[in-house]
């Protein structure tokens, strides 16, 4: 496929393709993504598995090329994921969309695959590279310069995994970085369930890994317990490569069993919304994070988060403005912010105003769409 040089106003249709989709809800993400640069001018195929449920946007068509994925065997698995990428190459040929966009959270063999076939089929790629250094630490170093050689253009979601790329001198491709949109355009707003004479009423919600730290948020809870403060955790979400056990058992031994409610499974999306009406103060403790829905997600919902102090949640959370921040992995400093919001609720308040704001304008998916269209210029034009 031969390209032209392209002027900044000019750009043929895309291929966004992500097959998780709603079976793990990225299809908020690709669904932004794709309403973006749709209201951008730009005609968006997206490509997902049958699990997502189909919404319709200007200049947006769904199609589903990825069946049944998540309850195959392997090796049925990994066919199913190649022909689902070979037919959304092969429309996006037919359809003379020069760009494919690809979304990896770590770099397995198979998405070399998926690479290669892209080049073989005359396509560019812009990949947008969710966890810059996955949370598995399994993906072989060698798989991912291969990976990094064959994209044409790289995206990340902000300052600090930039950073790492540049620190790891593995990616030599024109990079963008470019925010991870808000999801207020699919929730349904809150219902505000508060009471003054009610415990503070905090939420961990989402994926439960090692990283993210719910044993340092539990041992917090039980230090804010012996101090005698009232407050209740409720824990949502489905264990990733985590025994719950262990969660469980330290539920047990801190004899926090009468503040703490525990849900560990998937929620699904109509569910969600419960758990945020029901919660004054979302906790993210992370030992390690470099893009967080969970954070977006709750902003999107106006209630105030309490993070660790990593970088990638300080580039979106200013201390006592937009957020709270605690000290990672240190569970008397956790305990000591979440008392003193429990004695001053009114600051909550206040920082719900401000980043009510703040998740609106710079985590707006049309202008996401503006800039990622200009990148796909950068990269149709040969620009680094």
């Amino acid at each position: 496929m031969k390209l032209n040089p392209l002027n900044d106003s000019a750009l043929p249709g895309i291929a966004l393709i992500e097959p998780v989709g709603g079976h793990g809800g990225m299809d908020y993400y690709d669904y932004g993504l794709a309403y973006g640069l749709g209201e951008n001018g730009v005609s968006v195929s997206y490509y997902t598995c049958d699990k997502t449920s189909l919404r319709s946007y200007p200049n947006v068509k769904t199609v589903i090329c990825f069946d049944d994925l998540w309850t195959r065997s392997f090796v049925s698995k990994t066919i199913e994921y190649l022909k689902g990428h070979f037919i959304a190459f092969r429309n996006a040929r037919k359809e003379k969309s020069p760009i494919v966009h690809l979304h990896f959270f770590t770099f397995r063999s198979i998405d070399l695959l998926v690479l290669i076939l892209s080049k073989l089929m005359g396509l560019k790629s812009v990949v947008t590279v969710h966890d810059v250094n996955a949370f598995d630490k399994k993906a072989s170093r060698l798989i991912e310069e291969l990976c990094y050689l064959l994209i044409d253009g790289v995206i990340v979601h902000n300052q600090t995994s930039l950073d790492f790329l540049v620190e790891k001198n593995i990616n030599t491709r024109p990079t963008a970085v470019i925010p991870h949109g808000n999801y207020i355009p699919f929730i349904t707003p809150v219902k505000e369930k508060s009471s003054s004479k009610a415990p503070l009423r905090l939420l961990f919600f989402g994926q439960i890994k090692k990283v993210k730290g719910l044993d340092v948020l539990l041992k917090a809870v039980a230090k804010v317990k012996q101090q005698g403060h009232s407050v209740h955790l409720t824990i949502g979400g489905k264990a990733w490569k985590s025994d719950l056990d262990e969660y469980r058992d330290l539920i047990s031994q801190l004899a926090i069993d009468d503040i703490v409610t525990t849900d560990f499974r998937y929620i699904p999306d109509e569910e969600v919304v419960n758990f945020y009406e029901n919660a004054d103060l979302v906790v993210l403790p992370y030992r390690e994070i470099y893009q967080s829905g969970v954070l977006l997600l709750s902003l999107s919902y106006g209630k105030p988060v309490l993070c660790s102090d990593l970088k990638p949640f300080m580039e979106i959370v200013k201390a006592d403005e937009t957020g709270f921040l605690f000290q990672s992995e240190n569970a008397e400093d956790l305990a000591n912010q979440i008392v003193r919001l429990a004695r001053d609720p009114d600051q909550l308040e206040l920082v719900k105003q401000k980043s009510a704001s703040i998740i609106r304008t710079n985590y707006d998916w049309v202008n996401i769409g503006t800039l990622t269209k200009s990148f796909y210029h950068r990269i149709l034009n040969g620009q680094r």
